[in-house]
């Protein structure tokens, strides 16, 4: 009876498993299917050397006897002001013309045979207009001159044309520089899936779903259109574009109007906004700054009250911006001037149960919180509220989103740690958390699979609840030069896959922002950077776009790979199903489980075998598309198209590789072939050892051919490798430029000096006996430069950064004295004594371990 039971709840289990495949494979092929393509014609909205032309017949004119049909997907782009011209002409034998365009006032597809209107025209409702694509058929039946043209299979127009019963015909479609039938005039519009048929057989098929170039591909023939002016829809939807870029004065901040799509920044001098609809960007003077505008500064627009909102938490301080008279209306206490706040980057929404400003989490003062504030905009009064439950623990660098209604808020990841002490033991989390306004709970939906690189989210998660996902941008919050990569995940099962290409992002807690906005009617996400240059005291402030959906990347999925793995998805899928399906009814008259019995099965099974994602995200930190070599942590070397090669890299390779890399970067002179032999083969004859060396130099010099960007080659008898740092990125030569430049080093380069090096020492878990005076010389160099700038500073003018500075020299040296004062004395003077006492028992233990002694001071002395 026993065995019985269990056999049955093992079923279960199992079968639910499947189910929960079958559903992360039915989001994979979904995903795969779901690739946006296309071309998109620039119309009447710039100028007319920049519109788009598509000609199908630029070598010669296509040539039928009997019946033409031509079939297209259509849409017009939503939001610009101008909507006429042609949607395409066909010429015959270059005489007679047939013509489709749009005309604007009368918000209608016009036929146009010659130098007539067709008798009927063609309606379309402005949702399947400007949000569907809308499939055309035209149909030439040149026995009978006979026109005939369907709208998503409906016939729409039938008419008489004066072609001929054999002819040959030119298409083109937008503008045209055809003879006398030239013409620029076009409205902004999408075309797909494009095809041409003679008496039913199909002659030429271009789906349109190019990336880049002037051709468009005939997957029959292989005939190639020609494209003047090309946007390709996949590339709108697979890469992130730049929209704007602009410096702000001071510790500026953003917010988002979704309503109309407009991005706010506010700065100490004036507020700029961006319109993702017009493409246009205002910069408003404002009289002075709001008073809540203190570093770590966050804005909000309230779409209740259709204004925006700056605030401080700190302080409880907000204060309203009056577009009329440029000018912040406070409301609250003026706040009083304070170095940091306690809740960077923390989240916020705008509830539509109370219309209420709530704000979550954020860190400051080297504590993580996990504290809900919430101020209500009439009443003007802030209060602190309770959440049930222990689901949200200390943390910041997490994503929020609400529902459509703003009742629920979806919180995911962040760093922090369960006490929300700073020094005990901080961390990345995964856990995907529900919070409801209502009764102020928090229920934890599920966490992610650990990934192979630790990342943080950007400030806001886009939920959309029709399809179940969300949207987000994550990066690898321990590099300062990083990259975002926009996620799409589901809302009920821990998987998600990468969509779109990286934004380069540079990021330092206090000094960095990044954001994610959904614009509905324009159909597209903005992510938008902030980097606060503390030396000019300015922001830099980027807004990228990138067409919704976005795709995923190709290098992740071709077509031919995409439409393979959709097959082999489903016949495994079934096969599973329908065998555990077999077995479970096999066993289903024999035993008979309790919905409470199933239920616990299912807890006990999921708890112990974790789904996994869909797609583990593997980080590149390098700006833009460029191959790239890590020494600093383990070694780790990508190609230009972010492939990982590492493994390519033998161990005999590796180290040969190492050792021209580092005397070509930092002695600048190779290495000559004598001291080759010496180091790599010092148990072979001459002779043997030159062959080694030979066939070795061979093998490395092909790989770094394919790697990209750098060349093996020999020069006065020194074997050197030379890079082309425009095409490849190497840590270790960035370290080098900062470290030899000691004029030049300013907070913002010892951050980045430190974001650099803190990746772990050098060449980590590399042993080779030639390679330890580079490990020492570098240490050495790091700590010393470390310190040298830490001389320069005050302790009360930054004391979180001089913390920081004494943890990047605890990565090379924990036991440095010199560190230890300065961190015990920085938190001292924060008032934080306790932690600064911890430091301090931790660093006399480790003084023992290495040394086998007692420190000599007290901590008393070292903080006098």
């Amino acid at each position: 009876m026993l065995g019985n039971l269990e056999a049955s709840k093992t079923t279960r289990v199992l079968l639910r498993l499947c189910l929960y495949s079958i559903t992360t494979l039915l989001m994979a092929s979904t995903t795969l299917r779901a690739q946006s393509y296309g071309l998109r014609f620039t119309g009447q909205e710039d100028i007319q050397d920049r519109r788009t032309t598509l000609d199908l017949t630029p070598e010669k004119p296509l040539c039928v006897d009997g019946n033409l049909e031509i079939a297209f997907d259509l849409s017009l782009v939503p939001n610009y002001r101008t909507y006429f011209g042609y949607i395409f002409r066909i010429i015959q034998d270059d005489k007679k013309n047939l013509d489709l365009i749009y005309d604007q006032k009368s918000t209608s597809f016009k036929i146009i045979i010659g130098e007539r209107f067709s008798q009927s025209i063609i309606k379309l409702d402005s949702t399947q207009l400007f949000n569907r694509w809308t499939t055309f058929r035209i149909q030439l039946d040149l026995n009978t001159s006979t026109l005939r043209v369907y709208t998503n299979n409906k016939l729409v127009i039938k008419d008489n044309v004066p072609f001929t019963e054999s002819g040959c015909f030119r298409v083109f479609f937008g503008g045209n520089e055809f003879r006398e039938f030239k013409s620029k005039d076009l409205p902004p519009m999408n075309l797909r899936e494009i095809v041409v048929s003679e008496n039913g057989q199909r002659m030429y098929y271009w789906p349109l779903n190019e990336v880049k170039g002037a051709l468009a591909k005939d997957e029959v023939t292989g005939q190639a259109a020609v494209v003047k002016n090309p946007v390709w829809i996949k590339s709108l939807h697979t890469a992130w574009k730049v929209a704007e870029q602009v410096t702000i004065n001071g510790n500026a901040s953003a917010a988002f109007d979704p309503s109309t799509e407009t991005v706010y920044v506010v700065g100490s001098d004036r507020v700029y906004s961006y319109s993702a609809q017009k493409h246009e960007r205002e910069f408003r003077a404002q009289k002075s700054p709001p008073p809540s505008f203190l570093p770590g500064n966050q804005s909000v627009f309230n779409p209740f009250s259709n204004r925006l909102y700056n605030f401080y938490v700190d302080q409880k301080a907000i204060a309203a911006y009056d577009s009329v008279s440029k000018s912040w209306r406070n409301e609250s206490l003026i706040p009083k001037y304070t170095i940091a706040t306690e809740y960077w980057q923390a989240n916020k929404f705008i509830s539509g149960v109370d219309s209420a400003l709530y704000i979550l989490g954020g860190y400051g003062q080297l504590t993580y919180k996990n504290s809900i504030q919430r101020y209500h905009f009439g009443s003007r009064k802030w209060e602190t509220v309770p959440a049930k439950g222990s689901a949200y623990t200390p943390r910041y660098l997490a994503a929020l989103g609400t529902t459509p209604t703003a009742d629920t808020a979806y919180l995911i990841g962040g760093y922090g740690s369960l006490t929300g002490e700073q020094m005990l033991n901080p961390k990345s989390t995964y856990d995907f958390l529900r919070y409801t306004v209502s009764d102020n709970t928090f229920k934890k939906l599920y966490e992610l699979p650990l990934p192979k690189t630790d990342f943080a989210f950007a400030n806001s998660l886009i939920i959309d609840s029709k399809s179940g996902l969300y949207y987000g941008l994550i990066f690898p919050n321990q590099q300062f030069k990083s990259q975002l990569q926009l996620i799409r995940g589901s809302l009920t099962q821990p998987t998600y896959e990468s969509v779109g290409t990286p934004i380069p992002y540079q990021f330092h807690d206090t000094h960095a922002f990044s954001d994610l906005y959904y614009c509905a009617a324009s159909q597209q996400l903005l992510a938008v950077t902030l980097y606060r240059n503390e030396q000019k005291g300015s922001t830099d402030v980027k807004i990228y776009s990138i067409a919704f959906p976005p795709n995923v990347l190709e290098s992740q999925a071709t077509p031919e790979k995409q439409s393979t793995r959709v097959y082999w998805f489903w016949g495994i899928a079934g096969l599973v199903a329908g065998g555990l399906a077999l077995f479970y009814f096999r066993r289903r008259g024999r035993n008979v489980q309790t919905k409470d019995e199933f239920r616990e099965a299912d807890q006990e099974t999921m708890a112990s075998n974790p789904p996994v994602q869909t797609e583990q995200i593997e980080f590149v930190p390098i700006p833009g598309p460029k191959a790239s070599f890590f020494f600093f942590g383990n070694f780790q070397a990508f190609d230009q198209t972010g492939s990982d090669t590492t493994k390519a890299f033998t161990p005999l390779l590796k180290e040969l590789f190492l050792l021209l890399a580092l005397n070509s970067i930092g002695k600048h002179r190779g290495v000559p072939s004598e001291k080759l032999n010496e180091l790599l083969w010092p148990d072979k004859s001459g002779r043997d050892a030159s062959n080694n060396r030979s066939v070795n130099i061979t093998k490395l010099r092909s790989l770094l051919d394919k790697v990209g960007g750098c060349s093996l080659s020999k020069e006065s008898g020194y074997w050197n490798i030379t890079f082309d740092f425009s095409q490849v990125y190497v840590d270790y030569e960035r370290y080098m430029a900062l470290i030899n430049d000691k004029s030049t080093l300013t907070k913002q380069t010892i951050i980045e000096l430190g974001e650099l090096t803190k990746q772990g020492s050098f060449l980590l878990n590399t042993e080779y006996a030639w390679l330890d005076d580079f490990k020492a010389e570098i240490s050495n160099k790091i700590i010393n430069t470390f310190l040298q700038y830490a001389d320069k500073l005050r302790i009360g003018d930054d004391p979180e950064f001089l913390i920081q500075l004494t943890n990047f020299i605890f990565y090379y040296d924990p036991v440095n004295e010199d560190a230890i004062i300065l961190k015990c004395k920085a938190l001292a003077w924060m008032g934080k004594h306790t932690l600064a006492k911890n430091a301090f028992e931790k660093f006399t233990r480790d003084f023992k371990t290495i040394y086998g002694e007692d420190y000599k001071q007290s901590f008393s002395a070292i903080i006098d």
